[in-house]
């Protein structure tokens, strides 16, 4: 009985393999979504106008080909510009089979956009700064305890002055961590984006920052610092002293001392006698304050 099973699945297989032969040797018409590039050969100048992403290329040829060119030799149409004019025009009319990667039996049916206008103008340089997209969930009783880094901070960026001035940093790819409880390191890129508009380094990016369980850690008797007091006032906060319980990741409570809390009142805050003091406090990037105690203060001016 198990051979014959087996003999059933393979027949089943070579008939399988027989049917999506015949099948793919037949033409079928498709539309493909093919990225456009612009090559602007003179260095000192840029394309200043919007244009598509890419073009939308009706062809109808076989199933082999394909799936050649939706999985394996996906096609990019570069624009190369020798001489940067005044509205430039490429009629897409001009694309081949060759530029697609199709063979000569393939049959180009439409192109959209039939054109593309292009505008250049001077290119100048600009410093942005990379922000990270990450998606995160934390662990329960976990939080991030230090900033998000990013390495490097900035990137330069090229292009002309109207299309620069409306940038101001450049995002990562998207970066999905899900349940973190541990320090975070990794690698990643700018998103291709405005690639026909500016141009920059394609340097790796680094993202880095640490993920701590969450403790509690109580400290007595921390020093309240009163400060901008006036020189023609003398005065002094009472009391001067003041108990905490702080909430943050549990290595970075475990090796903090009470000399690198400040607990501190601004005088300029309270000008008026009714104003209740509420002390402000210097903590470590992700340490809070839950509690203190005392809870009120007062200025008193010494006679």
């Amino acid at each position: 009985m198990k051979k014959e099973y087996s003999i059933f699945i393979i027949f089943v297989f070579i008939a399988f393999i027989f049917w999506g032969t015949i099948t793919l040797s037949d033409e079928y018409s498709v539309t493909l979504d093919v990225p456009i590039k612009i090559v602007v050969s003179e260095i000192n100048y840029a394309v200043e106008d919007n244009i598509p992403d890419k073009f939308e290329i009706k062809v109808r040829t076989t199933g082999w080909e394909i799936l050649k060119l939706k999985y394996f030799q996906i096609p990019k149409i570069e624009i190369v510009v020798n001489e940067p004019v005044e509205n430039f025009i490429f009629h897409t009319s001009s694309i081949t089979n060759e530029q697609l990667g199709l063979s000569s039996n393939a049959k180009i049916i439409s192109i959209k956009p039939e054109r593309i206008k292009l505008n250049f103008n001077l290119s100048t340089e600009k410093k942005v700064k990379i922000y990270p997209r990450i998606v995160y969930s934390l662990k329960e009783g976990y939080e991030i305890v230090t900033p998000i880094k990013v390495e490097p901070e900035t990137v330069i960026i090229k292009g002309t002055r109207r299309v620069l001035s409306q940038i101001d940093s450049l995002p990562t790819e998207t970066v999905q961590l899900p349940e973190l409880s541990e320090f975070v390191e990794l690698q990643t890129s700018l998103i291709d984006t405005l690639n026909n508009l500016i141009t920059y380094s394609k340097t790796p990016v680094k993202i880095f920052f640490d993920v701590q369980q969450i403790a509690d850690r109580s400290f007595e008797n921390i020093p309240v610092e009163l400060i901008n007091v006036p020189k023609n006032k003398d005065l002094i906060l009472f009391p001067s002293y003041i108990d905490l319980k702080l909430r943050g990741g549990i290595k970075i409570l475990g090796t903090l001392s009470p000399d690198s809390i400040k607990a501190f009142v601004d005088y300029n805050k309270y000008l008026s006698d009714d104003d209740k003091i509420i002390p402000e406090f210097d903590l470590p990037y992700g340490v809070r304050v839950i509690e203190y105690f005392p809870k009120q203060f007062k200025l008193i001016e010494r006679k």
